[in-house]
């Protein structure tokens, strides 16, 4: 795909994002229904408008594109790439007035291989974009991971997976690990906005259970142009991931082993396995 491609396309899914978040915001938010899908995962008529704007503005510039869409699935237009959208990450904080939902739009050539990201947090006006070989950027100003080398002084991101109760023992094994050894612990309920965070260097990890490809599509793509490091949690696994692993370069060793180790895996010493750029 040539930079003109990716430079058009950046722009209509920046456009896009910008337009579904206005529609949030302007939302009539007063009692606002929901529904349950699962244990601490809902839905509202926001999600689903969303995704229609977002699939509609998309389909008018690039007709040939496919959409993959968290709430309507494949839509199959012709034989060009695909679009992976998650029109709300967050809704439940949404839901209960909660800052941090966003939207995430990530496009790929070829399956699971996201070659460009778009994450826009309407509350506080953020647009994160990212395109495979051109670096990753806030409102247009060049972002990259932090140059923490301590993890005395590293700030991670690590949900618990309430959607799968059996994780629950392993991943309390993790946060008193980084509660532990690590600066802090945060959790603000998007992981678009979270792998967003890794890639600005406003904190040095995000690990999670039981991600979908749509959640973190886009955040990947600008973890690694932001020079950061993006694997499974894992020692062995394929995309795509359920358990991600997104840390800034300087620290991706000691997370892998650290986290591997209490898992019982074999831990990794280096970020050769990571998928990361450098410039």
């Amino acid at each position: 795909m040539t930079g003109t491609l990716f430079t058009d396309r950046l722009k209509v899914a920046c456009s896009a994002a910008r337009k579904a978040g206005e529609m949030i915001l302007s939302a009539n938010m007063t009692n606002i229904a929901f529904q349950a899908k699962g244990k601490s995962d809902v839905v509202t008529h926001l999600d689903t408008a969303s995704e229609r704007l977002i699939r509609d503005l998309i389909h008018q510039s690039f007709p040939s594109d496919n959409f993959l869409g968290e709430e309507e699935g494949l839509v199959e237009y012709g034989d060009g790439g695909t679009w992976i959208v998650d029109p709300i990450d967050g809704t439940n904080n949404l839901v209960h007035g909660i800052p941090g939902y966003t939207i995430s739009i990530a496009y790929e050539v070829t399956a699971t291989n996201p070659v460009l990201g778009v994450v826009f947090s309407p509350q506080t006006n953020e647009l994160f974009h990212a395109a495979q070989g051109s670096g990753a950027f806030l409102n247009g100003k060049e972002i990259r991971i932090s140059s923490v080398e301590s993890i005395d002084d590293a700030v991670s991101i690590a949900p618990p997976p309430l959607r799968v109760p059996s994780l629950i023992p392993a991943h309390l094994k993790i946060y008193e690990l980084l509660c532990r050894e690590g600066g802090d612990v945060r959790d603000f309920g998007s992981a678009a906005l979270h792998l967003c965070y890794v890639a600005m260097g406003r904190v040095e990890a995000f690990a999670e259970f039981r991600l979908k490809y749509h959640d973190y599509a886009a955040g990947k793509v600008l973890v690694e142009e932001a020079g950061g490091c993006f694997s499974s949690l894992h020692s062995v696994d394929h995309m795509p991931y359920q358990d991600i692993l997104a840390t800034n370069k300087a620290l991706f060793p000691w997370y892998t082993h650290s986290i591997r180790t209490l898992l019982g895996e074999p831990a990794c010493n280096d970020d050769s396995e990571s998928s990361s750029h450098s410039y």
